[in-house]
Order: structure tokens, then sequence, then C-alpha cells
């Protein structure tokens, strides 16, 4: 796409007291470029094949996401396990009860944790970098996840989950900025949206683990689990040094000469870097010459004009994974057992709807570049909504064998369509805000994200155990209710963002385009290549 040149200063040679990198003010060649607009005559087939650094870059930023996944499952399927009831549960008439308010507290404080941990690495990481920051989760999460293997009363694993909750606050909110930051416009759509594919495997590999050592009915049954979790910070701590920093983080700190360095080990060999570099610096100059007078980003800033219709964008996509009934399915396995099911068709139950979960996010990498974020997501929650609404008629009958699956079978088709829609909407979340708000903006939307998970981590269990609401199947009506509300506030307030430089989307934000407008919008004298 060919930008308005009008709308956008050219960038110019910036210095600062240790190196000074000269840049070419020219047009910037657009077949090379291919991070800062469009090139409808390159398939995104290509971009792929010709960036396997950015590929392998954007996998390790995802570990965090994987860490996440393999968390929540963890502790779901830990539940369901006679040794780690045995070991933290209460002696019932009926056998071992692990406590609504137990499970209500391992759920939601690390959750405030993760909250705290997004919130406060958006300063860190524009002081000191993205990679730091991976190296800092790493170390936290190692520690988080010794105390949760030599956990043997429930403060001590609480405790545990707590500091390890924090560590993927810090990962998550800092892996979706380091893949925005170096992702090809053809890819980033693609890249960002791998953050629920990864959650997904995470969740997968939690599983496959777990129900293998049901049978187990000794500590090492879920203690295992948990020393899977010393891998996941054994790889941040690995690499984060190994990384190249993010050039947007170095073009911040006016160290540009540092950031073409950056972006020849980011890119491939063919790529005209100084041009990359070129529209970086050109975006942040623009985004300085709207802030005026300040010139560092405060989170204030991302609740004032134009800002705040971006950032309420990004909370939203954060939300929506709730909204849709993502704590509902991640206690989906312990939630069966209380029905009634047996471990091992509740284990065949959610391995099969994780699989489809896994395989709807990949076939959504090969629709997202044809018809982009929006129609996706809207899609998404129709289908949501539609198996919530069977899982509600279904628990309207007496319960029987066959209501019982019905209910399963749908409560798990909703991992079905949670790809589609949490994957397309964290990549609008990290296209939308600033790059110079970007790393403060992230943190705000993973923040909200936890804060919210941990009103649903409170609730949710209440609501369907035995012993409290008892609600069951009719969870269904709870979230097709949540559902529908979501399908309103995407319809009206999301924007697409599919083929737009961060420079346009910028331009966009300015002139106040309605969210369902942005598809047709037409940039300068030129149409929207779409």
């Amino acid at each position: 796409m060919t930008q308005d040149k009008s709308s956008i200063a050219p960038a110019e040679a910036l210095k600062d007291e240790n190196q000074s990198l000269h840049l070419e003010t020219a047009e910037p060649d657009l077949k090379a470029n291919n991070y800062g607009r469009e090139q409808p005559h390159v398939s995104t087939a290509k971009v792929l094949a010709t960036n396997p650094r950015i590929i392998a870059l954007s996998i390790f930023a995802n570990v965090g996401a994987l860490m996440y996944g393999f968390d929540t499952m963890s502790l779901s399927l830990c539940l369901s396990m006679t040794a780690f009831e045995i070991q933290f549960g209460q002696a019932t008439a009926s056998g071992y009860v692990i406590p609504a308010w137990w499970q209500s507290l391992w759920n939601a404080l690390p959750q405030l944790s993760c909250m705290l941990g997004a919130w406060g690495i958006g300063h860190f990481s524009d002081w000191f970098g993205r990679r730091p920051c991976f190296f800092l989760a790493g170390l936290i999460s190692s520690a988080g996840v010794a105390l949760l293997y030599i956990a043997d009363t429930s403060p001590i694993f609480l405790a545990g989950k707590i500091v390890n909750g924090f560590a993927l606050g810090m990962a998550l909110a800092t892996g979706q900025s380091y893949v925005s930051e170096i992702s090809p416009m053809k890819l980033r759509g693609i890249l960002l949206s791998a953050y629920s594919f990864s959650m997904n495997v995470g969740l997968m590999i939690a599983a496959s683990i777990a129900f293998s050592r049901l049978s187990i009915l000794n500590p090492s049954s879920y203690k295992v689990l948990f020393a899977i979790g010393w891998v996941w910070s054994g790889i941040l701590i690995l690499f984060a040094w190994v990384i190249p920093e993010s050039p947007y983080h170095l073009v911040r700190q006016k160290k540009n000469e540092k950031a073409h360095r950056a972006l020849q080990r980011i890119c491939n060999k063919e790529e005209n870097t100084s041009a990359v570099l070129a529209d970086i610096i050109r975006v942040f100059e623009h985004e300085e010459q709207l802030a005026g007078e300040s010139k560092n980003s405060t989170f204030k800033e991302c609740f004032t004009g134009t800002n705040w219709r971006r950032t309420r964008i990004i909370l939203f996509c954060n939300g929506l994974s709730q909204m849709m009934g993502a704590t509902f399915q991640s206690n989906g396995p312990y939630f069966l057992v209380m029905a009634g099911m047996s471990s091992s068709q509740v284990g065949m139950i959610v391995e099969i709807g994780l699989a489809f979960a896994i395989t709807s996010s990949i076939i959504t990498w090969f629709v997202l570049g044809v018809v982009g974020r929006r129609k996706i997501i809207l899609s998404g929650i129709c289908l949501s909504c539609l198996f919530y609404l069977i899982m509600g008629i279904a628990s309207s009958f007496p319960s029987s064998t066959k209501s019982l699956w019905c209910i399963g079978v749908a409560l798990e088709l909703t991992w079905w369509v949670m790809g589609p829609v949490i994957g397309p909407a964290m990549g609008i979340a990290g296209e939308v805000s600033q790059a110079r708000l970007r790393a403060k903006s992230q943190s705000i939307g993973f923040a909200f994200n936890y804060f919210f998970s941990t009103v649903w981590n409170v609730v949710v269990p209440y609501m369907f155990n035995t012993d409290e609401g008892n609600l069951g199947g009719k969870m269904g009506w709870i979230f097709l209710a949540t559902s529908l509300i979501s399908l309103v506030v995407v319809f009206f307030d999301f924007p697409e963002t599919k083929g737009r430089s961060y420079e346009v989307l910028d331009e966009m934000f300015e002139q106040k385009i309605p969210a369902r407008r942005f598809a047709k919008w037409q940039c300068g004298d030129e149409a929207s290549e779409l």
C-alpha cells in the first residue's frame, strides 16, 4: 500500500551522543521493504519462506503463551487427580474434596499476580528493552515452579502459583510487543494470532502428560507436570540474550545504529534494512509530533485523545476470551468429572477438543490473509453462541448419559472456535496502539485480561461446584449471553487492520474512521489494497 505522504513527515537522520546513522530520505524501495507497506505482488507463503528468522523469533516470543496454557490446564487436571485430592483435599464421606474457596484462590490470585506482572513490565520494557524482560520472566518463573514442586500444603502451593503468575504476566505482555515489532506486515496478523495457537499447544501438552498419569496414586503423578515448567522458564533464560533486541525499542532510545544491526539479524538478506529503519523512525517522528511536549510515553496517554479508542479496543480484545467462557472451558475436566463422567471419558473429550482448537488456529492462519481479522472473529463468536445454546438446551432435560455427553461435546467444541476468535483479536490488540506506547498498551491490555480473569476464576467454581451453585450445563445460558454481548461490541468497535501499516493506522485513528469503514477506507489518493 502506498501511504499518504502529506500526513507523515519524511524520515531524517537522527543522532545521539554515541552514534549516528545516515538514512535515505528518498522514497523507500517498495519491493525491498515489506515491513511498512503492503506488497500485493508478493504472496504470504513467499514472505514466510524468506523469513525463517522472524518465524523462529516469534515462536520464542510466544513461549509465554505456551506457559500460560500449560499452567492453566495443569491446575485444572490436577484437581481431578486422586493423589492431588488426597494431598490438598479434605476427607468426606464420599472421598477427598478440595474446598471451592481454595480452588478459587488458586485460580484467582495467580491472575492478580499476572496482572501486576503485565502492568509492571511496561515501564521496565521501555527502559531496558524486551530481552531483559524475557530473562527476568524466566528467572521468576523458575522460582515459582520450585515452590509448586515442593508444595505439600495449600498455602505453599498458592505461593508458587502467585510467583509463577507474576512471571507469566511479564512474558505474555513482552511477547506480544516483541512479535508486533519484528513482523513484516504480511505476516503480522499470522504471527500475532499465534498467541492462541501457542496457548492451545501448552494446554495439549499438559493434557497429554496428565491423562497418562491419572492412575498413579502418589505425588509424582502431579509433580511431573510442575517440573516441566522448568523447561519453559529455561528456554526464556537461555535464549533471552541470544535474540536481537526490538528495533522499535532501540529507535525509541535513539540508538539507530544498534537498531540497524538488529534489523540485519532479524530480516532476510534481500531486505532493504535501511528502508525498514526509515519507516520505523518516520512512525516515531510522526507520533512524537502528535504527542507535542510529552517526550516520554506515559500510561496516562493511553487513556487520552484518540489513544483512548485504541486502548478500549485492546481492553476488549484481552477480555474477549473470558466473555466466551475461557475459565469455564479450562475447568471443563473437573466440571465433567463432577457431572458424572469417568476420567477416561473426560480425557478423550478434552484431548479431542484441544485438537480441534489447534487445528482451527492453523486454519485461521490461511484464512486470515484473505478475509481479515474482523470477519473471522464475528464468525467464531456466532458459532460459540450456537454451542452454548446447545449446552443450555441439553441441560434443560433430565440428567442422562445422552444429555451429559451432549453438554460435554458442546463444551469442548467451544475450544474449536476459541482459536479463530482469540488469535485475530490478539493480533488487533498488538496492531492498534501507537508504536511509542506499544509496551505500555500491551501491559494495560494484559493487566486487564488478568483482572477480568480473576473475577471469573472466583465466580465460576462457585457456579458449577456441586456444593455451591450446582448449575451444571445451565452455565451454557450464561455464556450464551456474554457471547451475544461480545458479538455486538466487536461489530461496532473492532476495526479491520488487514493490509494497514502502522503509519496508516495512525492516520485512520486520527481521522476517527468508524470501525465498520476501516476495511474500505482509502489512504490519500490510493485505494486500500485489501
